[in-house]
């Protein structure tokens, strides 16, 4: 239904087809000639690194998902940067390897550049959008309550990427419904004044139950195609809908294959983190003495925190706040504990989660999973967020799906849900390759220095 991924690929095809015709138009100015088919594939194999980098910036980027809410101007200045900076990693890799080249094109890689950022503007900007948008977007009826469907008929009939829209929503928890005959009878209605073709309903609320016989027929005649809302929440929000959330989730959740993929994940957590170890070992005599000259107090706290089922794990980071931070949020008007200058540094540039490589190490931690609570802060909220806990039936993580997700670590208890909500969806669909993909964004993070 939502054919996302065949635009997302779409998308990366286009970028290859235009970093490809940069290079091709680079050589033809640069030669003031029609290059020759030797010729272009000479300077393409010598060109592969950086295209690979670029790709991947781009990927880290979110340049190929659909975010509704990113604004053109930034995306616009972000692809600039990654192009400009990009071809100074070119430089370094022509001067650097330039020996075992057959020749360092760097007129070339400076031509190129300058083109291939005016031609990937006009694609991304102009073609793109106009070539991916759908030539008649399919009518979708929206059939589930709260405000988390409220947000997604929002995101999805404000965005044109989408092949269908919401035409019509069908409150189950309007008072006007009144009894299942005349439910059933403005169900009928709605489909037929509206010429539906799409039903997306929320199965899992009991008041749906006795639309569901008749929504069955309906698909199973091949007049209408019928979705589960949690489903194509996920698929639109990339999080779970906490309504959709109970303890039946939990079994829906584990596969067969999950043990395959931990003993996978765990064996790439002790490779990553042993070279992560020693850059610890050389950055920690600057970072501990930074910390001493900027304020009074150790260079570590220790914190106990929620692991992997629940269990009380130890964790030790650089110290970046007064003193040793009790689980408060930053935003508590009683919180005098107060975030250092270079404890500021620590937390943008995530120099001040390096120790806890040896949580890594020791199994405790993952380099990618939920983020662990501190267990004042852990006890709260599991008290008051219902299924909180199921967050930690998978091993917590120095990154994750919502640290990626969100802009800055949640400092309320909405914000808090909405992390939640990215939490489970990671639980849920974890894989190698949402690891994958996770590790890019943080690539994003750390450039970008975004939250705290």
């Amino acid at each position: 239904m939502l054919r996302i991924k065949s635009k997302q690929i779409v998308l990366l095809v286009g970028d290859i087809l235009v970093i490809s015709l940069s290079l091709y138009l680079a050589l033809f100015l640069r030669l003031l000639s029609i290059p020759t088919e030797s010729s272009f594939m000479i300077h393409f194999n010598i060109f592969v690194p950086i295209f690979l980098v670029l790709l991947s910036f781009y990927f880290s980027f979110d340049f190929y998902d659909f975010d509704p809410l990113e604004v053109k101007l930034r995306q616009f200045s972000r692809l600039v940067n990654i192009n400009i900076f990009v071809a100074i990693i070119g430089f370094v890799y022509f001067y650097l390897f330039s020996t075992s080249l057959v020749f360092a094109p760097k007129t070339i890689l400076i031509l190129y550049t300058i083109i291939s950022t005016i031609l990937m503007v006009m694609w991304r900007f102009f073609l793109g959008p106009s070539f991916l948008r759908p030539q008649k977007k399919i009518k979708t009826l929206l059939i589930a309550q709260g405000d988390e469907y409220q947000e997604l008929k929002n995101v999805v009939n404000s965005h044109n990427f989408y092949p269908f829209y919401f035409v019509s929503h069908l409150d189950i928890n309007e008072e006007e419904l009144g009894d299942d005959d005349t439910t059933l009878l403005k169900l009928k209605q709605i489909l037929d004044e509206n010429e539906i073709s799409q039903v997306v309903v929320d199965i899992r609320d009991a008041r749906t139950n006795m639309l569901l016989p008749y929504l069955y027929n309906l698909a199973s005649q091949r007049k209408i195609h019928v979705f589960d809302a949690a489903m194509v929440y996920q698929d639109i929000l990339k999080k779970m809908p906490m309504r959709g959330v109970g303890h039946f989730w939990f079994f829906e959740s584990v596969h067969l294959n999950i043990n395959a993929y931990e003993a996978v994940k765990r064996f790439l957590d002790i490779v990553l983190a042993l070279p992560v170890l020693a850059i610890w070992i050389v950055l920690h005599p600057f970072v501990s003495l930074a910390i001493k000259l900027d304020s009074k107090g150790d260079v570590f706290i220790a914190q106990e925190r929620y692991g992997f089922g629940g269990k009380i794990i130890k964790l030790y980071k650089y110290r970046t706040m007064s003193f040793s931070d009790s689980g408060k949020w930053l935003k508590d008007k009683d919180n005098t504990n107060k975030v250092t200058k270079v404890g500021f540094f620590l937390r943008k540039s995530r120099l001040d989660e390096l120790p806890q490589v040896l949580s890594i190490i020791l199994g405790d931690l993952s380099f990618i999973g939920p983020r662990p609570d501190m267990l004042a802060l852990g006890g709260q909220l599991s008290a008051t967020i219902p299924f909180y806990m199921m967050r930690y039936t998978v091993r917590p993580g120095l990154s994750g799906w919502a640290q990626t997700n969100q802009i800055s670590p949640p400092q309320s208890l909405e914000e808090t849900k909405i992390r939640l909500q990215y939490d489970l969806y990671y639980v849920k669909n974890r894989s190698l390759l949402l690891d994958l993909v996770i590790l890019f964004r943080t690539v994003k993070v750390l450039v970008l220095r975004t939250g705290m």
